[in-house]
């Protein structure tokens, strides 16, 4: 099964179907779901991982089915319901199918090459004159159409970049050391190229949050400085003067301050939404109807109010507190395992998904990212790594019971 469920996420990252055309004529990811959830429901032994994210993805999934009842904008035939309806249904197949650390190792690594095939490929598809002109600039964009915009695409990336922390860990040989190296390069790369401000903003995050769980945070900034300065002077005037425009508008084309001041006028329109509509909101991806300006919110809290109101506001709350306390348990029981070697896996996939979680929370200010996958896949990660956590904490108890 767990090979299905890596099929899978190829499928829904890279999105052959969508980079030749012919594959989507035949369906080939409605046929390959089918096909899996017919072997899931025949042929796999089933398990379940008990955690508090459950509730929270019900409690979300509910607030958009609700919102979508009352929307007077979409229905359950729309393609942002739909995908989220997929994303629901991938979710319970990976929470009952994966039975040992070592599956979840597998999704893992295989969730990193995915990430580095797609981005390869967007690089050659830039390389061969592939991209948009935008805010002034040639940028890099994604292979396919699905977030494939080059905010959209920096940010995929983005979230991609934490969970190289725990491949790396895995990472007994120079050469494996090497590639993840070389994936990081590669993801990095595809930022920069994309010029998108809110992308590099994120990439800093990054580094910063890469600094703080380090033990050796000087040598950390030093060799980040080092690289910054490297990099920046090695990439295009055009993107050196679209990054400085963070610090000076008038660097830029007008378009691109317009762009940014946009993102708050949206955000009191989704307020005034929500005031007309507190509870529910007007229904999943609405905010472009419901606003009258035929565009997204641009912001994962002008999405949230206006989309789903109060009810999915305190479902976003509730996963964010289970993500939260899953850090924290695993934390706890890290610091006072014997062999902290056995956890390391685990418990650093914990911080890569909690990184990425505040990635998706800071990114949210210029960009909707509520109905991610990430949220959703990034979930059952979270929880399948605190159950391995704890079953290990418990064979120790019953190994030292048993001795003494």
């Amino acid at each position: 099964m767990i090979y299905w469920l890596i099929g899978y996420m190829w499928l829904f990252i890279h999105r052959p179907f969508e980079v030749w055309p012919w594959l989507g004529d035949l369906h080939i990811e409605r046929v390959y779901m089918l096909l899996m959830l017919g072997y899931w429901s025949f042929f796999v032994q089933k398990t379940w991982t008990h955690n508090r994210i459950n509730p929270a993805i019900l409690l979300l999934f509910l607030s958009m089915a609700v919102s979508t009842v009352f929307s007077n904008y979409v229905d359950f035939s729309s393609v942002s319901v739909q995908n989220w309806l997929k994303i629901l249904v991938f979710y319970v197949l990976l929470m009952s199918s994966v039975r040992g650390e070592d599956e979840l190792k597998m999704i893992v690594i295989s969730f990193v090459c995915i990430m580095a095939l797609f981005e390869i490929h967007s690089l050659y598809e830039y390389s061969c004159g592939r991209g948009v002109y935008r805010m002034g600039i040639w940028r890099m964009i994604g292979v396919g159409t699905s977030l494939s915009d080059p905010n959209s695409f920096a940010a995929s990336v983005n979230y991609g970049i934490p969970l190289l922390l725990p491949v790396m860990m895995l990472n007994k040989t120079r050469f494996r050391r090497v590639l993840t190296i070389g994936c990081l390069g590669i993801a990095v790369l595809c930022i920069i190229l994309t010029g998108s401000r809110t992308g590099m903003l994120g990439l800093v995050l990054l580094m910063l949050c890469g600094a703080l769980i380090s033990k050796s945070r000087l040598k950390f900034f030093f060799v980040f400085f080092v690289l910054a300065i490297v990099v920046w002077g090695n990439i295009p005037e055009e993107l050196r003067t679209r990054f400085l425009t963070l610090f000076d508008p008038s660097l830029g084309p007008s378009s691109a301050q317009g762009s940014a001041e946009s993102r708050e006028k949206f955000f009191w329109i989704a307020m005034d939404i929500w005031k007309a509509n507190p509870i529910f909101g007007v229904g999943p991806d609405s905010f472009r109807y419901a606003s009258g300006t035929g565009q997204p919110s641009h912001s994962l809290y002008a999405e949230v109010i206006s989309c789903l109101g109060s009810v999915g506001g305190i479902s976003l709350f509730v996963l964010l507190k289970g993500f939260y306390q899953n850090l924290r348990n695993g934390r706890t029981i890290y610091k006072e395992y014997s062999n902290r070697a056995d956890l390391d896996f685990s418990y650093c996939l914990l911080l890569a998904v909690t990184i990425s979680v505040c990635q998706l929370l800071f990114l949210g200010l210029g960009g909707h990212n509520l109905f991610r996958f990430t949220w959703v896949w990034y979930g059952a990660f979270s929880a399948l790594a605190l159950r391995f956590i704890l079953e290990k904490q418990v064979a120790e108890v019953e190994k030292e019971k048993w001795i003494f």
